[in-house]
């Protein structure tokens, strides 16, 4: 009991203590007012009020009790009085807050996109440890590629690598199994489509990925291509709703049955720049599965010149990527050139080179991406100048009018230190409101950004991105409060006892060059926009070569069929199938989908003659009977091809026009030999040149080969429809005809061939509408700052205007007056624009299409975007200052 009354009787001191602290704090605060009051400093008031009221051991403690209440005091004294001067302009803090929010908004959110595209770690254990191996001269000369030849190894080399303990740690390898989707199966269900990889057994043990339930893949399982798979979480979350008794059953893939063991941690979508994958099995030795979905008849293990598999590396401990990679070059090199032709001065040696494994793109993507990002990224942010600086001239202006009041303070003793204090506390409400308002607008912006992109990969803003927008933030504050400080502080005190102050031609000529150079800023973002715009049009309305309209595409892969005969057959059934749909004009087939970015390339041998690649690069397709008439691609000579050209009948193939002009100019080309990899085949077409990979590609020479005849005919062909009226209203229709032929397929990725060519510039078409809202948000932006200038220069210069037209002068001479100010601003504007608008054309010149950087047209509509903005900014203003009345004017100055 005595304890507790010990402990009771601390607890009643503490408080007795806090009490007299409290009291004695009270004491001091009061005879500081009352020194305050009587005309003492705020320092001498605090000095003696310690003296009064403290003592030698508690003065010091009481010193900083007081700084710190008067402190706290001023603060919150200065907020209020913000806030009052705020409600009393509630447009002017609207405008602020909106423009703020626009701006920060706009950056923050292309921050955010760039932030997740090409800075973020990848979701692995320590990933700044990691990177990928990479050719920058490209694959060696004689190997097969993927069509990633910049990012893919052969299985030779990838062995080779991990076995160097000298240069790195250790060395995982994985790739798709598909250029899209595989076919899946869960028990007696309908087939699916799933994105899976195929990865070596440390993948996931090198990343760090546990699992979320089960277990995950080991050296044991790449050692035996163990039929095992392992789900991913957002995969198993989708499909199974997270039961956890779905590890140990069995699922198919391309018809292979495999065992379920574990699925991947929460989060982790896998490495493919492309989109989330959905599992992952071992290295398979089965021809039936491998890498790409392969073209030919490769295997990864029976075909070590191959290069397919995507390679990622740790360093060896104490070693920089510089070293690494010059240690491992020639255990590299040794194994690369085992296989393929020695390098020599045509095809010099290739060298390995490693880059930092961060972003979602990949390598082969990152220079043209990553600089459309980059573009982005400047031109936001001259967006938000433009913002900041419209900002600023606001508060200018706003501030110009409260002249009389800084001089009245000044005059009564507030120093320049309380007036930063008052315009700080003012602009940081204002920057504080427009950020949170800004970051609204960008979790929204990023969400969207990330749909129209088709990015799985989540854009909302991270800690990166959070610290970058509070950097933004703090700037602006200060910005805003500075910018108006040297008016403030220099005002005469005389001005405090006048009615009314003249605009000085300083702060008028600081205000126009400020909207120079808005204007200038706007001007290039404009003519920037307008390039994009007009690639967007050339990649709308290139001429294809071929008649999409009408033509539905779905890929179909075989699983009971395994020999080259039976494949035959089942693509002549499906071709029968098809054509005896109802809606369906005509049916054939395709290997390589066209629009898709994919392609099978060759060097051509014409009547014995080998060209090489680099002279006349070849790119061939293996193609269905009346291709060209399924297609709409012109005909010039020949025939197309039939279903009579059969693999016992004589090889046959179909070039296009180019393919003439460079390699049998001048002869007529019908019954020459092109040579194949084991055949050769005679010349019976000529097509009209036609767009094969991307809407954007130059014409290039093309062989069409019979899928019949071809030595290299995939397991995956493309299957086109011609149909009456909307394809997609056929897919129902088309999906059961597919059915009753074999139920175990899926239709894979059906879609109209008109869309698979808009997909193939997707990102062009983003990046262009971005930098459209971008331009018109600036172009809002200067008329929103050259509005608000004008009216407030009109406001102040009533007087003038007054007595002008008292003295004669007309409405429409003030009227011209106002009109010419506002356009001898744009004319500045647009003289500086022109060349900063050059040197983006300069910078962007490599993604624009069929368009020089100094386009004409483009300067010509940012010319007359600039001037309709300067009307419509102006003509308001002008006819205010034109209607004012003489004698109401004169009266109120």
């Amino acid at each position: 009991m005595s304890l507790l009354r010990r402990i009771g009787n601390l607890f009643r001191r503490s408080r007795i203590d806090r009490e007299i602290d409290a009291e004695l704090r009270a004491h001091i605060e009061m005879r500081i007012e009352d020194n305050v009051a009587a005309g003492m400093t705020p320092e001498d008031a605090r000095r003696d009020a310690l003296l009064r009221f403290g003592n030698p051991t508690t003065t010091k403690e009481c010193a900083m009790a007081a700084d710190a209440s008067l402190a706290l005091d001023s603060f919150w004294r200065d907020i209020r009085y913000a806030l009052r001067q705020l409600r009393k302009a509630p447009v002017f803090g609207a405008t602020t807050v909106l423009t703020l929010a626009l701006g920060i908004g706009a950056t923050t959110a292309i921050f955010s996109a760039m932030n997740a595209v090409l800075l973020r770690l990848l979701p692995a254990a320590n990933p700044k440890e990691l990177f990928f191996l990479h050719l920058p001269d490209d694959q060696p000369y004689g190997a097969h590629s993927t069509g990633d030849s910049e990012t893919s190894f052969s299985l030779p080399v990838f062995r080779t690598l991990r076995q160097d303990r000298r240069a790195f740690s250790d060395v995982m390898a994985f790739a798709p199994l598909s250029g899209g989707k595989v076919a899946v199966r869960f028990g007696d269900g309908l087939p699916e489509q799933a994105a899976g990889d195929m990865v070596s057994g440390n993948y996931f043990s090198e990343l760090g990925v546990a699992a979320a339930t089960g277990g995950t893949l080991s050296m044991a399982d790449e050692d035996a291509n163990a039929s095992v798979a392992v789900l991913s979480y957002a995969y198993w979350t989708s499909r199974f709703s997270r039961n956890p008794n779905v590890v140990g059953q069995t699922m198919s893939i391309k018809g292979i049955p495999f065992t379920i063991v574990g699925v991947a941690a929460e989060g982790f979508r896998g490495l493919e720049q492309e989109g989330s994958t959905d599992l992952w099995i071992p290295l398979q030795r089965r021809a039936e599965l491998v890498p790409w979905g392969d073209p030919s008849n490769q295997t990864l293990y029976g075909s070590p010149d191959w290069w397919c598999l995507r390679v990622l590396a740790r360093f060896a401990p104490g070693i920089s990527a510089e070293q690494a990679v010059a240690e491992a070059n020639a255990s590299f090199q040794a194994e690369a050139y085992a296989r393929v032709a020695t390098p020599n001065e045509a095809h010099p040696r290739i060298r390995l080179s490693a880059v930092a494994a961060r972003g979602v793109v990949g390598l082969g993507d990152f220079n043209e991406y990553g600089q459309r990002i980059r573009i982005m990224m400047v031109l936001v942010t001259l967006v938000l100048v433009i913002a900041c600086s419209n900002v600023a001239m606001l508060i200018v202006a706003r501030n110009a009018a409260r002249q009389r009041e800084f001089s009245l303070r000044m005059a009564l003793g507030a120093g320049r230190r309380t007036l930063l204090r008052q315009l700080l506390a003012e602009s940081g409400i204002l920057v504080v409101l427009g950020s949170m308002a800004g970051w609204l607008f960008a979790l929204s912006a990023t969400r969207k950004l990330a749909t129209w992109a088709q990015l799985e990969v989540s854009l909302a803003p991270d800690w990166k991105v959070l610290l970058f927008s509070s950097m933004v933030s703090i700037t602006a504050a200060l910005l805003f409060a500075l910018a108006p400080m040297r008016s403030a502080t220099n005002a005469p005190l005389t001005a405090a006892l006048r009615t009314s102050a003249a605009t000085s031609h300083h702060s008028q000529r600081g205000g126009s060059t400020v909207l120079t150079v808005q204007v200038a800023l706007c001007f290039t973002l404009l003519t920037a926009a307008g390039l994009l715009l007009r690639t967007l049009l050339n990649y709308e309305h290139t001429n294809l070569g071929m008649q999409t309209r009408g033509l539905l595409v779905f890929g179909i892969t075989p699983q009971k069929e395994t020999t080259d005969a039976t494949k035959l057959r089942f693509y002549h059934a499906l071709l029968e199938k098809m054509r005896a749909v109802p809606g369906v004009q005509a049916a054939t087939l395709v290997g390589a989908r066209l629009g898709s970015g994919w392609s099978s390339n060759d060097e051509p041998k014409v009547d014995g003659i080998t060209y090489s690649f680099s002279q006349v690069p070849l790119r061939t397709n293996v193609v269905g009977p009346d291709y060209l008439r399924v297609l709409g691609i012109p005909l010039l000579e020949g025939r197309d091809i039939r279903e009579s050209d059969t693999a016992a009948s004589q090889h046959v193939v179909v070039v296009n026009e180019t393919f003439v002009k460079k390699l049998l100019p001048n002869t007529n080309p019908i019954g020459h030999q092109l040579g194949g990899l084991k055949n050769r085949y005679t010349i019976v077409g000529v097509a009209k040149d036609s767009k094969y990979r991307s809407v954007d590609e130059a014409p290039r020479a093309m062989a069409y080969y019979p899928y019949t005849q071809n030595d290299d005919s995939r397991s995956t062909l493309q299957v086109e429809l011609r149909t009456n009226g909307n394809p997609m209203t056929m897919l129902p229709t088309v999906e059961r005809a597919v059915h009753d032929l074999d139920p175990d397929l899926p239709l894979e990725k059906p879609m109209t061939q008109i869309a698979v060519f808009e997909d193939s510039y997707s990102q062009q078409r983003l990046f262009s509408r971005l930098a459209m809202f971008f331009a018109l948000l600036a172009a809002l932006l200067v008329g929103i700052g050259l509005y608000g200038t004008l009216s407030y220069r009109i406001g102040r210069r009533t007087a003038e205007i007054g007595i002008r037209m008292a003295l004669g002068a007309q409405r429409r001479q003030v009227l011209s007056m106002v009109l010419r100010e506002t356009f001898q601003i744009a004319g500045a504007g647009i003289a500086g624009g022109i060349p900063l608008a050059l040197i983006a054309g300069h910078f962007m010149g490599s993604i624009l299409y069929e368009l020089k950087p100094d386009d004409k047209l483009s300067m010509a509509v940012a010319l007359v975007g600039i001037v309709g903005v300067s009307l419509g900014a102006s003509f308001n203003p002008a006819r205010r200052a034109s209607s004012i009345d003489p004698a109401r004017a004169l009266r109120s100055e």
